[in-house]
């Protein structure tokens, strides 16, 4: 039955059950929003499983409910009008997850409706969080996932993690949470492959798309075969990244035609657990950074390895690309290996960058994405650049062009490298921020070639 079909079928009559649809207020669910509606809800999926599958149907009205498991070839579809909402009690998860499923195989999440974490119940004053429900949307070990159109609103930690899946399509969806909701990331695929997430509009507290490789339940399988594409993305962390949960590898991921709005960090590769991240393409990206919660610096790309802790294993980062991005920020590009784990050729091409104030760089640690128990290493978080290149074999800049603000200035090469072996830049259509200064200044390099006239000075 295709979806005008049961939809049709279920204007006419929303209280009864036929076949290949199971609407929740046949099987009880009140709609109400007072009382719970977990039970209800949690019987038309079962009978959807029972007949072999089906689609479980909100008609519009509130849905109130804690945790759902979701069983294989079942969909569940929100009409317009209709919302799902969390619980704001803890104790009525089990697991901690409003929407569950493990070992499926052929499940759909869809519709206008809305899917409500109502998650700011699960902070406190101070906006620091309280036992709580997370991720909201909690999928492991399976196989073709499909969520597309919803609106997914306030989730208390993270919004949708699928683990060890294989076939993810996530289209068109609204995520929209609470900026200063700590742990509320959009979408995080985990050891997963065969991902499409397209089309969507995602504002997070933490970070918006976020691919890992986490060590929960064992050794971790890679992420790969990745695109994400047409997308907005704000976040009071990162839009995009990779990491910093690297135990397993990353290949194979395209990022592409993505507008990035008000984020501390638009993209960001961490490379801490021993995971090999490479063939990573961006391209086609605008990108404005602002300040997290007005605190700190921005930092509009961020390549980084270190080690997360002094027993981890050395993760590596090789061939990934950066093309036709625009930035405009206060921040500046950090790319950096580590003397034993050099970044293994990196370019940037097509990128233009607008440096709209002079941030204090001073003291700057450089960002480290999360829990680090080791000492920082390869740290040039106050380096006076726009861009700065450290431990990289293999650097390409090619067509570049930097503004820098009108007015008094502070003292910025354009370009800043150290301990580069092979690198070239070429169409460099930039200057230091104030006269007497290199617009590229490279220390400690080998093999490093400059395009006759191709950066200009103040």
């Amino acid at each position: 039955m295709d979806r005008r079909t049961f939809l049709q079928l279920a204007a006419a009559a929303p209280r009864a059950s036929f076949p290949g649809v199971y609407d929740v207020r046949t099987f009880g669910a009140t709609g109400a929003g007072r009382t719970l509606d977990t039970h209800a809800i949690q019987k038309a999926i079962d009978a959807a499983s029972s007949a072999g599958g089906g689609v479980v149907y909100f008609p519009p009205g509130k849905y109130l409910s804690g945790t759902l498991v979701l069983k294989s070839r079942v969909k569940l579809h929100l009409e317009a009008g209709a919302a799902l909402c969390g619980s704001t009690n803890i104790a009525d998860y089990n697991p901690r997850h409003l929407i569950y499923a493990k070992n499926v195989e052929d499940v759909v999440l869809e519709g206008q409706g809305t899917i409500d974490g109502q998650g700011d119940a699960f902070f406190d004053k101070d906006m620091k969080p309280l036992a709580r429900p997370s991720p909201l949307i909690e999928i492991w070990d399976s196989r073709n996932i499909r969520i597309l159109d919803l609106t997914i609103r306030n989730t208390p930690g993270w919004g949708i993690h699928p683990k060890n899946c294989d076939g993810v399509k996530i289209r068109g969806i609204t995520l929209l949470n609470n900026l200063r909701a700590i742990n509320s990331d959009g979408i995080d695929p985990d050891s997963c492959r065969n991902v499409i997430i397209s089309d969507c509009h995602i504002e997070a507290g933490d970070d918006c798309i976020v691919l890992k490789t986490t060590s929960r339940g064992g050794a971790a399988g890679p992420t790969e075969n990745v695109v994400v594409t047409n997308c907005v993305l704000v976040s009071a962390a990162s839009a995009l990244k990779l990491g910093t949960e690297s135990h397993g590898d990353f290949r194979h991921c395209l990022f592409s035609n993505c507008v990035i709005r008000d984020s501390r960090t638009g993209i960001a590769l961490f490379a801490k657990d021993g995971g090999l991240m490479e063939g990573v393409r961006f391209s086609n990206i605008v990108m404005t950074t602002q300040r997290k919660w007005g605190q700190g610096v921005e930092w509009p790309i961020v390549l980084d390895i270190e080690k997360r802790t002094a027993e981890s294993r050395l993760s590596r980062i090789r061939d990934v690309s950066f093309s036709d991005i625009t930035i405009h920020t206060q921040g500046r590009v950090l790319a950096a290996g580590m003397p034993e784990s050099a970044i293994e050729r990196l370019s940037f091409r097509n990128v233009h960058m607008r440096v709209t104030g002079y941030e204090k760089v001073e003291g700057v640690r450089k960002p480290r994405g999360g829990r680090v128990s080791a000492p920082a290493v390869n740290d040039y978080g106050s380096t006076p650049a726009a861009l700065i290149f450290a431990h990289i074999r293999g650097l390409s800049v090619e067509n570049l062009d930097l503004d820098w603000p009108d007015g008094p200035a502070e003292k910025r090469h354009a370009i800043f490298g150290d301990r580069l072996d092979g690198a070239s830049f070429a169409r460099i259509r930039a200057a230091a921020s104030s006269a007497g200064m290199p617009a590229v200044h490279i220390i400690d390099s080998k093999n490093v070639k400059h395009e006759q006239g191709s950066y200009k000075e103040p």
